[in-house]
């Protein structure tokens, strides 16, 4: 083989490879954007999920809540009104599965789609259901927090290490993609310059 063949062999295996890391990158991460933690004055906040995710997770050392309950979730159907959402998360709650000694405190919601809402509830050992929720950012912490009413302490959970996996489509035709991908590889850095001047302006 010619040395002008070896350095075009060469140059599109460079290409695929930067082509692949930057679609497993695509495919492993999604920034704020893809979802927005949305308070109600009612009290059943939720987290609004603005695109569609293969996970969602976070993860928590469940601060006052401690070992003495476990958190649960639903995701509410996108035809529900706000009036309807305490109605639908009291009779759709139970069986939590998220606590302090379970998976080192990882709450796991699995995948989503755009425009699904998750809304939480607490589920004491004492056989008390809390259902009225809000998120507090304090000290440059999120916290999830639990309200009782006024009937005692409320139990407040911190909010971390948070990862929204973005969808890729399974069968996606390679070549269209990669074409794609290199055509717009400039584009996309200056889209996320403007982005980013945009917040300054």
């Amino acid at each position: 083989m010619k040395k002008g063949a070896n350095k075009s062999v060469s140059a599109i295996k460079a290409i695929l490879g930067v082509a692949i890391v930057t679609l497993t990158a695509l495919g492993a991460s999604a920034d704020d954007a893809a979802y927005t933690l949305v308070n109600k004055p009612n009290g059943y906040s939720f987290i609004q999920i603005n695109q569609d995710l293969d996970s969602f997770s976070f993860t928590s050392d469940f601060k006052s809540i401690s070992n003495s309950g476990k958190v649960g979730y639903v995701v509410y159907g996108k035809d529900l009104s706000d009036g309807e959402l305490g109605d639908y998360l009291k009779a759709n709650s139970g069986n939590a599965e998220f606590a302090k000694k379970l998976n080192d405190g990882l709450v796991d919601l699995g995948a989503l789609k755009a425009g699904d809402r998750v809304g939480f509830y607490l589920e004491r050992n004492n056989g008390r259901t809390v259902y009225s929720t809000e998120f507090v950012e304090k000290h440059g912490t999120t916290y999830l927090e639990f309200e009782k009413n006024g009937s005692g302490k409320d139990e407040w959970m911190p909010i971390g290490n948070v990862k929204a996996v973005g969808h890729v489509p399974s069968g996606a035709p390679l070549p269209g993609l990669l074409a794609m991908l290199l055509v717009g590889g400039a584009g996309a850095g200056s889209m996320k310059l403007i982005k980013r001047r945009g917040k300054k302006a």
